[in-house]
């Protein structure tokens, strides 16, 4: 028993130990992996406590129907600790994969919104599947329901059949979660249209998708309406969003100075992200000259803000510059 015990201990203070090295390694740059790991260092202690108590118990031998018990009950605890560690580990992945997003920009952004998104919904996916797991292996542990246990892992037509009569929805929502994954036709971030609501997507899970609206509500989309039905993806090609702003002056009033404006108010604005600024006739009627201005920002909310404050800019520089310069009606000889 002694014997055993060291043998145990040994390997516990190995894993202990390596944890605990990486735990320091990745204190300053990683955060979130250094969690990971003290997350695990302190599980492993009652791994280690519950394989002592087995063996104490072999070694007793205590009457046959306790020892079945005990051992039943340990197993139970161990079987299911290690599929909440495995849980724990996809969760803690997924914070590394997150924090990777926060730090990119530009094209990298992009792909690393793709990443997260694909492993956002892998992990949804791998949490119900060790579930699954864990409970059959709990199954299998006591005698009396190993067959139950032993058709759960082993006969893919016997889970297939249950899904399909209880769920048949969560089934078809859970391929398009993977259609939605490996496609990267949305991801986390992107600014989607849908019905005329407009809004960011948040979350995406195996059955729904989370949109967060411009007045803070929050729209539950199911997940297979992504692959049933056509809408509006701002985000696809990246995260700059562009809008055109039309308003009309008179035939007199010069461009030039219009332009040295628009530069200046995007410039000093904290809602334009530095791409589009460009101001162009877009066409001539008899009375009126129409201008089209075309700028971006980072999100839809920056840029209805800019919108909204290159109007009244552009406004307040006509009226104060050329005054006389609006449009006007124009009375020929009589």
């Amino acid at each position: 028993i002694c014997i055993s015990i060291a043998f145990v201990f040994f390997i516990y203070k190995a894993f202990v130990i390596l944890c605990h090295w990486y735990e320091k390694k990745f204190a300053d740059t990683h955060t979130v992996t250094a969690l990971v790991f003290a997350s695990f260092r302190k599980s492993l202690r009652v791994i280690f406590i519950l394989i002592i108590i087995t063996i104490i118990i072999n070694v007793l031998s205590p009457p046959k129907p306790y020892l079945a018990f005990a051992n039943n009950v340990i197993n139970t605890i161990m079987i299911a600790f290690i599929g909440w560690i495995v849980i724990q580990l996809l969760y803690g992945y997924e914070a590394i994969v997150y924090q990777y997003m926060v730090k990119r920009t530009n094209k990298d952004h992009l792909r690393a919104k793709a990443l997260y998104t694909r492993t956002h919904i892998i992990r949804n996916i791998a949490t119900v599947v060790i579930i699954i797991l864990t409970i059959a292996a709990i199954l299998m542990s006591f005698s009396s329901v190993r067959d139950i246990g032993i058709s759960l892992l082993a006969s893919a037509g016997f889970l297939t059949a249950i899904i399909g009569l209880s769920a048949q929805k969560t089934l078809v929502s859970l391929f398009s979660g993977l259609q939605i994954a490996l496609s990267h036709a949305i991801k986390i971030g992107d600014i989607v249209v849908i019905e005329n609501n407009s809004g960011i997507i948040e979350e995406i899970t195996f059955t729904y998708v989370t949109l967060k609206l411009g007045d803070r509500r929050r729209l539950l989309v199911p997940i297979s309406y992504f692959i049933d039905k056509p809408f509006e993806n701002w985000s696809k090609e990246g995260d700059s969003l562009r809008s055109s702003l039309h308003f009309h002056v008179d035939y007199l009033l010069p461009i030039s100075p219009l332009r040295e404006e628009l530069d200046r108010i995007l410039k000093n604005s904290p809602y334009w992200d530095g791409k589009a600024s460009k101001l162009q006739v877009a066409n001539l009627t008899d009375r009126t000259v129409e201008i089209r201005i075309q700028i971006s920002a980072a999100n839809a909310d920056d840029l209805s803000d800019l919108r909204a404050e290159v109007r009244e800019k552009m406004l307040e520089f006509i009226r104060d510059h050329y005054p006389t310069h609006f449009p006007k009606t124009r009375l020929g000889p009589e």
